[in-house]
């Protein structure tokens, strides 16, 4: 028996038991063995959030400023919910060691290290250079971030003591990325902008490149390339060791790129519409359209540096591409599907908001999809169904996309607080920070 088909058997009935389905609505059978490669799926399965399992409301208590509370919240599980002293919106956290990594916000100049298991503060770094840290990413026991104003920090994940830091200018506002020694941060250049390449043990520059913009959410890096979108939408590849540039395209793009064996996926304007693309690795040009879908949010989409905070928060309708299956959140639905057809293997939508910004940026672990709504909803998605496995209303307004460690989910919030579930799955591991790994495109090895 495949491991799909033991989830149709076992969990799918659980899941009946568990939530009364809406009236109409029904569960599968047996799932078939996989097709062409792909997992077996939900059979083009669409459905609202919400209809096939109820959400659960969580009541989080009220943590002291700079502590943590806990609750427990569904069939007894464990959770706890930390205040950020400068009680900002959030971005992604990164997880590492046994501990979570947040920015204090845009406009903090400050840092910290939670306790993974119980959110309490291990240290805080309040006084750095200057302010506006972003989302962090955790390699090798070092934390690497940068800030808006205008500082490349990389900082001893055990201890806080900043191990380098490097004035880039200003302004600073795409997460760095890192991979085999090198850390690669979008920065101005000379009457412009670029893209560097820094040793991670010291911050000597190995290479630096000019780009047209600062960076959409931050660089990616994949094989023996490094990859980056820019708010005026055009799509680079460089060569990671060298800066070497393979190509540039203006592709009027949306998000960062997904690397997936010799292709990009992304999403891209279309006129009034968001599309998801596929792109050819080795020149750039687009292959076929994936999905599209009406987007009146593409306003929230940053096109120029007029507003700093928007660039430094944006993540867009980054697909994720695991297992040999497309997943992407755009607007309000949350679709998988077949990377090379395009056929969408199952599709949830956040009923009447198909064409509104309701959805952030995907995380797979394990067997599940991760999304979390604006609203505050977090879900968990069997990855081979669409089938809801845990569903959880937070009740504050999340932005970032989630980070899942160790059975943990940990989200963040726009008023300054980090909550983290444990959502008692321990195969849900591996997306340790925005984008899943330091190269920001799949799961931690």
């Amino acid at each position: 028996m495949t491991r799909s088909t033991w989830l149709a058997v076992a969990v799918l009935p659980a899941l009946a038991a568990a939530a009364p389905l809406a009236p109409g609505i029904d569960l599968p059978g047996p799932v078939p063995p996989p097709e062409k490669g792909l997992r077996a799926h939900g059979k083009g399965v669409s459905l609202d959030f919400g209809a096939d399992r109820a959400v659960v409301k969580v009541k989080l208590p009220a943590p002291p400023r700079g502590g943590a509370a806990p609750f427990t919240f569904g069939d007894e599980r464990d959770g706890w919910v930390a205040q950020i002293p400068d009680s900002l919106q959030l971005p992604a956290v990164a997880y590492g060691g046994g501990r979570v990594y947040v920015s204090g916000g845009f406009e903090s100049f400050s840092f910290y290290a939670l306790d993974a298991a119980d959110g309490r503060m291990v240290w805080a770094s309040q006084a750095l250079e200057d302010n506006g840290p972003t989302a962090p990413i955790y390699d090798d026991d070092r934390i690497i971030f940068n800030t808006e104003s205008c500082t490349l920090f990389v900082v001893d994940a055990k201890t806080g003591k900043k191990l380098w830091f490097k004035y880039l200018g200003d302004p600073t506002l795409a997460q760095p990325a890192a991979a085999d020694g090198l850390v690669y941060a979008s920065h101005p250049g000379d009457g412009g902008q670029a893209l560097s390449a820094y040793r991670l043990r010291d911050g000597a520059e190995v290479w630096t490149h000019a780009i047209d913009g600062e960076l959409l959410a931050a660089p990616v890096v994949a094989a023996d390339a490094v990859y980056a979108t820019t708010v005026t939408g055009r799509v680079y590849r460089f060569d990671k060791r060298r800066g070497r540039m393979a190509w540039s395209r203006a592709l009027a793009a949306t998000t960062a790129p997904w690397v997936s064996g010799d292709v990009l996926h992304l999403a891209r304007r279309a006129g009034g519409a968001e599309a998801q693309v596929v792109v050819a690795a080795a020149d750039g040009k687009i292959v076929r359209e994936a999905r599209r879908q009406a987007a009146r949010y593409l306003g929230d989409v940053p096109h120029d540096l007029e507003d700093w905070k928007k660039v430094w928060a944006y993540e867009g309708s980054r697909p994720a591409v695991i297992g040999g299956v497309r997943y992407e959140a755009m607007g309000g639905t949350l679709v998988a599907s077949d990377p090379t057809t395009g056929e969408a293997l199952w599709t949830r939508r956040v009923a009447g908001k198909d064409d509104r910004r309701a959805l952030g940026s995907v995380a797979v672990a394990g067997a599940q999809v991760i999304v979390a709504t604006r609203d505050g909803d977090v879900y968990g998605v069997d990855i081979d169904t669409g089938y809801t496995t845990w569903a959880y209303g937070l009740g504050r307004r999340i932005v970032a996309q989630p980070i899942v460690a160790r059975g943990w989910v940990y989200a963040t919030t726009e008023g300054g607080q980090v909550v983290a579930l444990h959502v008692g799955d321990a195969s849900l591991d591996g997306w340790h920070m925005w984008g899943g790994s330091p190269g920001h495109n799949g799961p931690v090895p």
